[in-house]
C-alpha cells in the first residue's frame, strides 16, 4: 500500500474522485458516476434482444450506419445538420418570450454550434486538393466556368485556413480580425455556390441536348435512359441545395441579414442533400 501511494499521483482504483470507484458524495454524483455503465449495460441488452429475435448479432442497417459516419463527409455534413439545427432553435428563441422552454438552454444551444463550426472547420484542411487537378484540366479545355468555379471554391478553402490561423493567434492580420476576415471570406463561397448553379444547368442542358438528338450514350439502352435521368435529378437536387446555401452565406456573411430560424432550417435541408449522397 505504501509502494501505491508512492508510486501513483491520485488512487488509481478507489478514495479519489477520477478513481474507478470514487467516493459517493450525493445521490446525483452516484447517477453521474453509474451513467457510463448504464448506457453500456442498456446497449448491450439491446444487442441482446437483437439477437433473441432474429438469431444473428450482426445487422446490415447497424454496419451500413456504421459505414457512413465512418466517412469524414458523412461527420462533416451530419455535423452541418446538427449546427444550423442549433442556429434555427437560436433564431426560434428570439421570437420567443422569456418564458419559452428553450430560453435558459440559448447559450448552450449557441456553444454546440460554434463547436461543431470549428469541428468542421479543423477538418478542413487539405479539402482543396481534389480541386487543384480539376481546376488544371479545365484550364487546358478551355472550360471557363469549370475553372472559375474551382478557383473561387480553392480560394475559400486556402483563406478559411487562415481564418483558423488567425482565431487559434499564429497569423495576425493588421488590417483584419478573425471575423472580418472570415466574413469576407464568406461572399467567395457564395459566388462559388453561383456557378455551381450554373454549371447544373449546363449540365442539364447537355443531356436533354443529346436526348433530342437520340444521341445512344443517352437512349442507347435502359440503362442509358436511366443514367441520363438520374443525372438530371441530381442536378436539380443539387441546383435546390445552392440556392438554400447561397442564402444562407448571405446571412451568416451579413452581406444581407435574414433570420435565423429560417436560415437554420435551409442549412438543415441542404446539408441532408449533401449527406444523402454518402449514405
Amino acid at each position: 500500500m505504501a509502494v501505491s501511494k508512492a508510486f501513483f499521483s491520485t488512487p488509481p482504483f478507489k478514495g479519489h474522485n477520477e478513481s474507478y470507484f470514487p467516493p459517493i458524495a450525493t445521490k446525483n454524483h452516484g447517477l453521474q458516476v453509474l451513467s457510463g455503465p448504464a448506457l453500456m449495460i442498456f446497449v448491450l441488452g439491446l444487442q441482446m434482444l437483437k439477437k433473441q429475435l432474429s438469431g444473428v448479432h450482426k445487422s446490415d442497417l447497424w454496419n451500413h450506419i456504421w459505414k457512413f459516419i465512418s466517412k469524414a463527409e458523412a461527420r462533416d455534413k451530419v455535423g452541418r445538420i446538427v449546427q444550423y439545427g442549433c442556429r434555427a432553435l437560436q433564431g426560434v428563441c428570439a421570437h420567443m418570450s422569456e418564458t419559452f422552454f428553450l430560453q435558459p438552454y440559448v447559450k448552450v444551444i449557441a456553444e454546440v454550434q460554434t463547436t461543431l463550426a470549428w469541428c468542421r472547420r479543423t477538418n478542413r484542411w487539405g479539402k482543396e486538393m481534389p480541386h487543384i487537378p480539376v481546376l488544371g484540366k479545365a484550364i487546358s479545355t478551355g472550360d471557363v466556368l469549370e475553372a472559375s468555379q474551382r478557383a473561387v471554391l480553392i480560394t475559400f478553402l486556402i483563406q478559411d485556413h487562415i481564418y483558423w490561423l488567425l482565431k487559434v493567434g499564429i497569423l495576425k492580420f493588421e488590417n483584419y480580425s478573425a471575423i472580418q476576415w472570415h466574413r469576407r471570406n464568406l461572399r467567395f463561397i457564395t459566388f462559388s455556390h453561383v456557378l455551381n448553379f450554373s454549371l447544373c444547368v449546363r449540365s442539364i442542358m447537355r443531356v436533354r441536348a443529346k436526348q433530342e438528338a437520340k444521341d445512344p450514350e443517352v437512349c442507347g439502352s435502359v440503362e442509358a435512359q436511366k443514367k441520363a435521368a438520374d443525372e438530371i435529378y441530381d442536378n436539380k437536387r443539387m441546383m435546390v441545395r445552392y440556392v438554400l446555401t447561397f442564402f444562407q452565406m448571405l446571412h451568416v456573411s451579413q452581406v444581407k441579414k435574414l433570420d435565423d430560424w429560417y436560415v437554420g432550417l435551409m442549412g438543415m435541408a441542404s446539408s441532408y442533400i449533401d449527406a444523402s449522397k454518402q449514405w
